[in-house]
């Protein structure tokens, strides 16, 4: 039987032991707070105990799968270990002091994998004896339930090791994609102009939180809309993926954190979690806790005609001029950094979209959508956009401006 080491049993540690104890998996569970071990393996057998619960395993089974997890404080005795994954802080100096530990403790066959959701993996791999063996796998939280896993390569990571880690996410019974190791990945980078465009048309005064939610769920067919989705997460989450990849990203403007987001979070109006972030959740049904300041603004006759050409493509067909103008702002965000992504060879075009539609519940795939509505269509529409916004955010990626 194959044994895995998930160093932190936060949530996403301990998410990630319930899959592979539940594939056939043997588990240490490691985490230097004891408190927080202990916690991670009480809900654990909770889990567990309400699968059976609810007929989707049987006594049997919850009881072995349970047993397959073994907890421990210390980063020692992982001899019998073929893979170990870290699940910890995203903090770079931590990250590598795990896996100079890992080195040590861990059989040099074994593949060391990062869940970093956006940390650069060659950059954890500094110091590493072996920076070869050291890939991500991304999970997505809820891990036994979230699909999709992104398998990470370094340049410094060798291929029978990133083969490796795709075998063992499928075995898991995940839908593993490739991708390279750039700021974001491929889905906390597409992801941001979601977000970042909702952030700037409310800050912009253009619509509420509710009114642009509201849009991207009826005309887009997105499960959630941005402002929904942020508070899900959490603020205080969405804000850091952002600021590292900006950070990463050499601070462009297409990823520049959003003010009433920074605000928020230092209010510690952070969601669901907090009670209050863009939504208040007092009651039965969330009400917006944000107050919209409305201002007018102007559409040039080029860009309405783009938005409107982009709208009807894309299946919006029944949308009035100020709705176009927030899908177009959002959804073109969307397939302009997946089509930047694609363009700097970051993942293949249908790894792309697969991951945008297992790990963020996307309706469409961004890239499948732009082949939809037409890659001139698309184009016009950047340049239009980017004439009016004037910061550089929406020049057009490669994939788009080339397009004959």
């Amino acid at each position: 039987m194959n044994t895995v080491a998930v160093i932190g049993a936060g949530t996403m540690g301990a998410g990630i032991a319930q899959v592979a104890a539940m594939q056939g998996w043997q588990v240490r569970l490691i985490d230097v707070n004891k408190n927080v071990l202990s916690s991670a393996i009480t809900g654990l057998q909770k889990r567990f105990h309400r699968l059976v619960e609810k007929g989707k395993l049987s006594d049997q089974e919850g009881c072995e799968f349970f047993e397959r997890i073994i907890a421990q404080d210390s980063i020692s005795d992982l001899q019998d270990i073929s893979l170990a994954i870290e699940a910890i802080v995203e903090n770079l100096d931590i990250k590598r002091k795990v896996f100079v530990a890992l080195e040590t403790m861990a059989p040099t066959s074994a593949i060391l994998a990062s869940n970093t959701s956006s940390l650069s993996i060659a950059a954890i791999a500094e110091g590493a004896k072996r920076p070869e063996r050291i890939v991500g796998m991304h999970f997505f939280n809820p891990a036994p339930l979230m699909p999709l896993v992104e398998i990470i390569a370094a340049t410094t990571s060798d291929s029978h090791s990133v083969d490796a880690a795709y075998d063992i996410a499928t075995s898991w019974k995940k839908t593993p994609v490739r991708a390279k190791d750039t700021p974001g990945f491929i889905v906390n980078r597409v992801a941001r102009g979601y977000y970042l465009e909702a952030l700037r048309l409310l800050g912009e005064g253009v619509a509420s939180v509710a009114e642009i939610d509201q849009v991207m769920r009826e005309h887009g067919n997105f499960r959630m809309g941005p402002f929904e989705l942020m508070d899900l997460v959490g603020l205080d989450v969405n804000l850091a993926v952002s600021t590292s990849v900006y950070e990463q990203m050499d601070q462009h403007p297409r990823f520049t954190p959003h003010d009433i987001q920074k605000n928020l979070v230092k209010e510690s109006h952070l969601g669901r979690k907090t009670g209050q972030g863009f939504y208040s959740y007092a009651s039965e049904t969330p009400i917006p806790a944000l107050h919209a300041d409305r201002k007018s603004f102007d559409i040039s006759p080029l860009l309405r005609d783009a938005l409107t050409v982009f709208s009807v493509k894309a299946g919006v067909t029944d949308a009035g001029s100020t709705e176009q103008y927030i899908f177009g702002r959002i959804l073109g965000a969307v397939i302009n950094e997946a089509g930047s992504a694609y363009s700097a060879g970051v993942a293949s075009a249908l790894d792309i979209d697969i991951a945008m539609q297992k790990g963020t519940n996307y309706p469409i795939g961004p890239l499948a959508w732009a082949d939809s509505i037409g890659h001139r269509n698309v184009r016009g529409l950047l340049r239009s956009l980017d004439d009016h916004v004037n910061d550089a955010r929406y020049i057009a990626a490669d994939l788009f401006a080339n397009a004959q």
